[in-house]
This record gives C-alpha cells, structure tokens and sequence, in this order.
C-alpha cells in the first residue's frame, strides 16, 4: 500500500510540475505586462481534451514509426512548445517597446499574440504530460484493492506540483520592479532549452538520433529522482547524465528565447 502511493505521488508530481511552473512564467508576465490572464483556462481546457484525445489513442500512436511513435510525437510536441515560447517571448517585448511609443493598437496585436502563444504552450504542455497520468489512474479504476492509495497519492503528487506552481508565481510576482520581465524570461529561455533537450533525448531513445556518451554523471551528488532533482529537472532541465546533444539542444533553445526578446526590442525602437 505504501509502496503504491509512494509511486503515484512521484509519477503525478513529476508530470504535473513541468506544466505549473511553465503556467506560472507565463501567467506572472501576462499578469503584470499585459493585463491579460483569459488565456489561462482556453489552455487548461483545451490541454485537458487533448490530453485526454492522446491517451484514448496511445495504443494506435504507439505502432507509428515502426513502433516509436509516442517517442517521436513527444518530441514534435516538445519543439512546438518551444517555438510557443519563442512567439511569446518576442511578442512580449514588441508590446512593451510599442507601448512606450504610444501606439495602443499594434500593442493590442501582440498582446493578442501573446495571449493565443501562450495558451497554445500551456494546452500542448498538458497534452505532453497529461495521459501517461489518465493511462496511469485509468489502470487502477477496475481494482479495490490499489485504488484508494493510487487515488490518494495521486492527489497528493497534484497538490505538491500545483502548490510549487503557485508559490513560484508568487516569488515572480513580487521581485523587484527591474527584474519583474528579465527573470521569468530567462527561466523561460530555461525552459525552452529544457524541452528541446528532452526532445533530443526522445529521438535517441527512437533512435532517430545516434546516442551519445554522457558529457558528465552528477547522480552521487544530485540524483535525478530527488525531490531537489525533480525541481530542477522541471524547470531548467536538470539531468545527471547528458550527452553532447542534449547540450547543443538546450543551448539552441535558451538561445531562441534570448533572442527573440534582443531582437523584438531592438526593431522596436526602430518603429
């Protein structure tokens, strides 16, 4: 019985954190920049039908590719999610920028830019994590004999990775007023070098990809499956054993993010 919530706690957790820490990012910027969080349940609702669409299908996903097809569809999910971000990153700065110069109606345009990026992010990034949790709480529905701690655990795991969620919309929330835009951008750029790596690593597990030997092992001082490892994992893409790949990848997706906000503000002065 312990063993069993345990686990749920742990698998739940891991699936729920990566999309509450990207709803918090991006939520904190369009709350205190743009004034606009409408967003939010369109992505919640529409990730929810996907997800669910994705796990009913898993099966049929699954023998694509010669048998890889969850592994590449992730990964294709995973670069979408990136290219999300990169809009709303550049959208965001081009609205500040245009804001300055007092042209309300180009303001509005990439407001409303950000506001569809961001609720695409969030439904894609819900319909990445959500169905191995359905498939998971789905296997436990026909028996007594596990469902009341799979259910509690399960629950539990929900409740841990919302309320980091939350507490890191707070901390973001209330930096001081220099840093309220640069520092979820950058866990933005974080982040998005966090889902290419994993792309990568989906495809040398499809073996799209030639695998790589590991650039380093940090598990003795930080394993991966640690509640710090976890976190990290989550939002900056932590992982003990990363291969050259992964490392150009999570490279090329900070990178993205960066440059996207350099580049809008800079034409933006030029308007």
């Amino acid at each position: 019985m312990t063993s069993m919530l345990l686990n749920s706690v742990v698998l739940v957790l891991q699936e729920t954190l990566e999309a509450a820490l990207l709803i918090s990012m991006l939520l904190v910027i369009s709350y205190q920049q743009l004034s606009r969080t409408g967003w939010l349940p369109v992505g919640l609702l529409t990730g929810v039908i996907f997800s669910l669409g994705y796990a009913s299908q898993m099966a049929v996903v699954s023998e694509w590719f010669d048998y890889v097809g969850q592994e590449v569809v992730n990964a294709m999910l995973q670069v979408l999610i990136v290219a999300l971000i990169v809009v709303c990153s550049w959208a965001l700065f081009k609205s500040r920028r245009i804001n300055a110069l007092g042209d309300r109606s180009k303001r509005n345009l990439f407001s409303a830019l950000f506001t569809f990026s961001a609720a695409g992010a969030v439904a894609l990034a819900i319909t990445r994590e959500g169905p191995e949790v359905f498939l998971y709480l789905n296997g436990f529905l026909q028996t007594s004999e596990h469902f009341q701690p799979v259910m509690i655990g399960s629950s539990i795991g929900f409740g841990i990775g919302v309320s980091i969620g939350i507490l890191f919309f707070y901390g973001l929330l209330n930096l001081p007023d220099g840093w309220r835009v640069k520092v979820p951008v950058f866990f933005l750029a974080l982040f998005a070098g966090n889902m290419l790596s994993q792309a990568v690593l989906q495809l040398i597990q499809a073996d799209w990809i030639s695998s790589a030997r590991a650039l380093w092992d940090s598990s003795g001082w930080l394993p991966e499956n640690s509640i710090a490892g976890q976190l990290l994992y989550a939002l900056v893409g932590y992982e003990a054993t990363p291969s050259s790949f992964q490392i150009i990848a999570y490279a090329i997706g900070v990178t993205l993010v960066v440059g996207s906000a350099i580049t809008a503000n800079r034409i933006a002065k030029n308007v």
